[in-house]
C-alpha cells in the first residue's frame, strides 16, 4: 500500500504499480504516510481517504508472470521452482500451457506466491490473481476471505467489504490517471495542469517484454476460458471476460483531451 493523507493506492502486483507510485509521489500534493509494496490496508483506514486500486486483464497478467519467471525473476517463479516445477519455465507455448494448468489448479496452491493464498483456504473458490486483488481491497480482508464457501460467495463477499473508490485499468492507465487528477477532492503539485501534462509525456517505468510480443509464441486457444473460470472476481467485478489485450513492451497509449 502506498498511503497519503488524502489517498491510498492499493498496488496489486504486475498492474502498473511502479509507474502509479512514481506518479503519485511526484505529483500528488500531499504528505506520504506509508509505502510498503503490496501490503494490506490498515485495520482502521481513516475516513474520507480515497482508495485507488490498479487491475489488469488476468490472462495478460499470467503471460507476464510466466515471461518474468522464464527470466528467473519474481516471487511466484521462486515458489514454483522451490516446488520442483522450474522445468515449466522453458519459454515455449507448451510450457506456458502446462504452467497455467499448475497455477490454476487449487491443488498447487502451496507452491504459489503469496503463501497466504494457500493458508487462507480460499484456493478452491478463486484463482491467485483474484486473491491478490481481494486481499488489498479491504481492511482485515483475511477474515472475510476465509469465510468464502464458493466462487459466487467469494465475489459477493468482495462486493460487500471492498473500500475501493477508483479503479485504474492497466489497459487504459493514462486515461484513468487523468480522470483521477481531475477529481476536485485531490490536490496536485505544482498544478493539476502539470500533472496532466506529465501523464501525456511520460512512458511507463519498469516495463517488461512478454514472450508472445513477437508473434512466434502462440497462446493456447482455450487459455482465456480457463483463466476466466478461476478468476471470477476479475471477470465479473472488473469486466475482463471479453479480454483487454495490451502489449507490455510498448509505450503507454496516450489520448489527447484537447
Amino acid at each position: 500500500m502506498h498511503a497519503f493523507h488524502s489517498l491510498a493506492y492499493l498496488d496489486v502486483e504486475k498492474s502498473g504499480s511502479t509507474y502509479v507510485s512514481h506518479f503519485l509521489r511526484d505529483f500528488l500534493d500531499d504528505d506520504e504516510v506509508a509505502f510498503r509494496k503490496h501490503v494490506e490496508l490498515e485495520d482502521r483506514p481513516p475516513s474520507g481517504r480515497v482508495h485507488v486500486i490498479s487491475v489488469r486483464d488476468p490472462l495478460d497478467t499470467y503471460l507476464s508472470l510466466y515471461s518474468y519467471g522464464c527470466q528467473g525473476k519474481g516471487g511466484l517463479s521462486g515458489t514454483v521452482r522451490e516446488a520442483g516445477l522450474g522445468h515449466l519455465y522453458d519459454g515455449t507455448a507448451a510450457g506456458f500451457d502446462r504452467w497455467l494448468d499448475v497455477v490454476l489448479d487449487p491443488a498447487y496452491a502451496p507452491a504459489l506466491n503469496p503463501r497466504t493464498y494457500h493458508r487462507s483456504g480460499v484456493a478452491a473458490h478463486t484463482g491467485l490473481l483474484s486473491f491478490r486483488v481481494a486481499r488489498l481491497s479491504s481492511p482485515r480482508s483475511k477474515r472475510w476471505i476465509r469465510q468464502a464457501t464458493s466462487p459466487e460467495d467469494f465475489v459477493a463477499l468482495y462486493r460487500r467489504h471492498t473500500v475501493v473508490d477508483v479503479v485504474l485499468r492497466n489497459e487504459s492507465l493514462t486515461e484513468d490517471l487523468e480522470a483521477l487528477v481531475l477529481r476536485e477532492d485531490l490536490a496536485w503539485r505544482p498544478s493539476r495542469e502539470a500533472a496532466l501534462g506529465a501523464l501525456r509525456a511520460q512512458r511507463r517505468l519498469n516495463t517488461s517484454r512478454r514472450l508472445d510480443d513477437d508473434g512466434a509464441f502462440e497462446v493456447p486457444a482455450d487459455a482465456r476460458r480457463r483463466v476466466a473460470a478461476r478468476e471470477r472476481l476479475l471477470t465479473e467485478v472488473f469486466g475482463y471476460d471479453d479480454g483487454h489485450r495490451s502489449s507490455t513492451s510498448e509505450p503507454m497509449a496516450v489520448r489527447s483531451s484537447a
